[in-house]
């Protein structure tokens, strides 16, 4: 009973995995077959284009024949009969359908298909291929005109005189079914739809004068269907379409030509006006979707067998396993306990390097404060002798000065609280600029009594990066008060700071002190050059420093610069905009 339920189990579980190897093998055959298409339709828009070319520079050549250039500007009541059998002589040569000298109104002159009369006279003065090219540009058009007459594809440009002037036109017909022949063998259903969504070029023929699009529409706009017959227009096969992993697959199943599942692709192709399409089978991605299903679920039975024997196996260790499960979790146990104590002495360690820096800048600290309150009980006992003067704007001018000076030290008392307090919480965002404003701030006092000239290199914007702003400003503070040590009794001590960013965030502290002595050392603990008995040399200040950069993932480094002096660069992780 029990085997039953964990089978049962197994075949719950199994199902969305073995669904999901058959969404991702579907997808990835689907990926595929999308590649191969893509190449084929543009293979075959390729091969149409190249196909027209020959035709399309044809009538350029032509409308450069002076006889044609002489012929278009006689009158229209003499004989064209030697420019008809021109004409015919040079459709049989290029293979082209159908030759036609047109005057500046539209109308034929001559013709090379002139043998059936209907052409001569005809006026294509409408038609767009004639429009454009009597604006100067080469025009084209496809049409059908009658149901005896094939597909035709014209390509029209104009006739000018020497001075330059638009005289006529010469268009030239390819015969589309001729082309359509050498595509007949093509595994994949090809077609060319123009701007009204009729397909006019197909290698499947169940497929030509299609509407796909309005069709309704179509009919209805006498000018458009004009260009086809109108009795050979048909409806688009009845098909449905989805949207599958992002490509669009057609499901049909009147139409024995066309695939039942097809992936449907398209290109536009605006130098003949039309767009590319492509149907392309889905049964080879289906059935390799299948059989990479079938193999995994073979997978997973003999995996199934694999566990069933290993679960045997186990019953039999499972005294032995027990005890050693035991010793390890005691051990763990004491490794947890361990750690926390580590975690605990180091979070002690770092607040009493902060304490450490705040003792080092008391006595500065403490001068800093009694001037400001001096300075207010000196405002405050005048302003009393100016109020009782009835002196009340240089009274409030004392009130002003003492508000001055309290901002002051409220400032400095908020900096000592901000930077005194324990932070346990993990890296947030933090405006490096406000940290390293923060930390001058605290140090200027100090800074200002060794007469150390800062160079504060200060960014426009805020500077954002992961980490705690209390930690980072421990962190800067103990770069810039290394460097004030080391520069003791030198003339012109100076330091500077600035924030570079990359793909990180880079802060520099240099100072023009004597250098490290020994640069690989100075991240150890206990490692310090200040002479023995001095209270703050113990070594620690880095080493701590190193700790928290690394917690916010980033990286600090010590080096002499190449004008003298240290350098320690820190690398810090931007912070993502908000």
């Amino acid at each position: 009973m029990k085997r039953v339920v964990i089978a049962l189990l197994v075949a719950l579980l199994a199902a969305p995995l073995l669904w999901g190897v058959w969404q991702w093998s579907y997808s990835e055959a689907l990926d595929q077959l999308e590649v191969r298409g893509r190449g084929n339709l543009s293979l075959a828009s390729d091969r149409l284009v190249s196909q027209f070319a020959r035709y399309r520079q044809l009538p350029v050549v032509l409308s450069d024949n002076p006889v044609l250039r002489d012929a278009v500007v006689r009158d229209p009541e003499e004989s064209f009969q030697d420019i008809n059998i021109f004409l015919e002589h040079a459709a049989d040569v290029t293979g082209a359908l159908d030759i036609l000298l047109l005057d500046r109104s539209g109308t034929t002159l001559a013709a090379a298909n002139w043998r059936d009369e209907g052409f001569i006279g005809m006026n294509f003065a409408e038609r767009s291929d004639f429009v454009r090219a009597m604006n100067g540009a080469l025009g084209f058009y496809h049409s059908q005109e009658n149901a005896d007459d094939p597909r035709g594809f014209y390509f029209t440009t104009a006739l000018r005189d020497d001075e330059g002037s638009i005289t006529g036109g010469i268009s030239v017909k390819v015969d589309l079914e001729v082309l359509e022949v050498q595509w007949r063998g093509d595994p994949e259903i090809i077609f060319f739809t123009d701007a009204n969504g009729v397909i006019f070029i197909a290698n499947r023929h169940s497929l030509l004068l299609r509407v796909y699009g309005n069709f309704d529409g179509l009919l209805a706009d006498e000018k458009e269907s004009g260009r086809y017959v109108r009795d050979r227009l048909k409806s688009m096969f009845s098909f449905t379409a989805d949207e599958k992993f992002g490509r669009t697959r057609w499901m049909q199943s009147g139409e024995h030509e066309i695939p039942q599942r097809a992936l449907y692709l398209k290109t536009p192709l605006p130098v003949i006006g039309m767009t590319g399409n492509i149907l392309l089978d889905l049964k080879p991605v289906e059935e390799q979707a299948r059989l990479r299903t079938a193999l995994a679920a073979a997978a997973l039975v003999m995996l199934w067998l694999l566990i069933m024997n290993l679960l045997q196996r186990r019953r039999t260790l499972a005294d032995r396993l027990e005890i050693e499960e035991k010793a390890t979790a005691e051990l763990e146990m004491r490794v947890a306990e361990r750690t926390a104590q580590l975690q605990s002495a180091n979070e002690h360690l770092v607040q009493a390097g902060k304490l450490a820096a705040l003792g080092q800048m008391s006595a500065g600290i403490s001068h800093e404060l009694n001037q400001p309150l001096a300075a207010i009980q000196s405002y405050a006992e005048n302003a009393v002798i100016l109020l009782e003067r009835d002196r009340g704007a240089d009274a409030s001018k004392n009130l002003g000065q003492i508000s001055s000076l309290a901002g002051r030290m409220g400032r400095i008392i908020r900096n000592l609280r901000a930077f005194a307090r324990k932070e346990g919480e993990p890296a947030t965002r933090v405006d490096l600029v406000k940290v390293v404003e923060d930390t001058l701030e605290l140090a200027g006092i100090r800074l200002r009594e060794k007469h150390v000239v800062v160079h504060w290199k200060k960014p426009a914007a805020p500077v954002f990066v992961n980490g705690g702003g209390v930690r980072l400003q421990q962190v800067v503070l103990n770069l810039i008060s290394n460097a004030t040590d080391a520069m003791e009794g030198q003339d012109d001590p100076q330091i500077w700071i600035d924030i570079s960013r990359n793909s990180a965030v880079y802060l520099q502290v240099r100072d023009n002190g004597p250098g490290l002595i020994d640069k690989d050392k100075i991240f150890e603990p206990f490692y310090t050059t200040k002479p023995v008995g001095e209270g703050d040399g113990m070594g620690l200040g880095l080493s701590i420093s190193y700790g928290i950069v690394q917690s916010f993932g980033g990286q600090i480094v010590g080096e002499n610069h190449r004008n003298g002096g240290a350098v320690f660069r820190i690398e810090l992780t931007p912070a993502e905009a908000v």
